[in-house]
């Protein structure tokens, strides 16, 4: 009797399950994240670069500010009695959510905000600049937050939203006058 050579219908059966369950994992893997852990990442990453900046700013004896828009934030300096866009470090730079996520910053209402200095304090520029931090030469507007060398953060709460399955995804950062920052989820607020 010959001697057959082959597979037989049970091992190629065996091996396209694995090359399917394999390829559900891989596409598990890169369909990306779900709103909670893209508003989570988000969040985390202004906390990081917030607090390095915070740090920066006693370290040089240097007043920062944070300008936010409706999807996006970036970090000014004050420098030669102006405020300048921050160059350096690449992170601090003017830095564009990705589609989906939304910023809503929070001052009025805070603990402590009726008598925080930086209200009192008569800040005005020469003209009035919208936030498009695309070009650097163009003068940035105030800032909405103030980061001071003392230490001192003027209050805010930073809401990252989104919206997924028609639910709401809510992720909140800030701090009552210094650094670290806390982060809320939509639960604790």
């Amino acid at each position: 009797m010959p001697k057959r050579t082959g597979f037989t219908l049970l091992e190629v059966l065996l091996v396209i399950v694995l090359i399917g369950i394999l390829a559900s994992v891989v596409v598990l893997n890169f369909a990306g994240d779900t709103a909670e852990e893209q508003v989570d990442k988000e969040a985390v990453r202004f906390q990081q670069v917030f607090q390095f900046i915070a740090e920066s700013a006693q370290l040089r004896q240097q007043e920062w500010g944070l300008v936010v828009t409706e999807n996006s934030y970036a970090f000014v300096y004050f420098n030669d009695n102006t405020w300048q866009w921050v160059q350096e470090p690449v992170a601090a730079r003017a830095y564009t959510l990705p589609d989906g996520l939304s910023l809503q910053l929070e001052l009025d209402g805070l603990p402590g905000a009726e008598q925080n200095l930086l209200s009192q304090l008569d800040w005005q520029q020469d003209e009035e600049t919208t936030f498009a931090a695309t070009k650097t030469e163009e003068k940035p507007p105030l800032p909405q937050v103030f980061i001071l060398s003392s230490g001192e953060i003027s209050p805010f709460r930073l809401n990252f939203n989104a919206i997924a399955d028609l639910k709401a995804v809510q992720m909140q950062v800030g701090t009552d006058f210094s650094i670290p920052l806390t982060r809320y989820t939509a639960d604790e607020n």
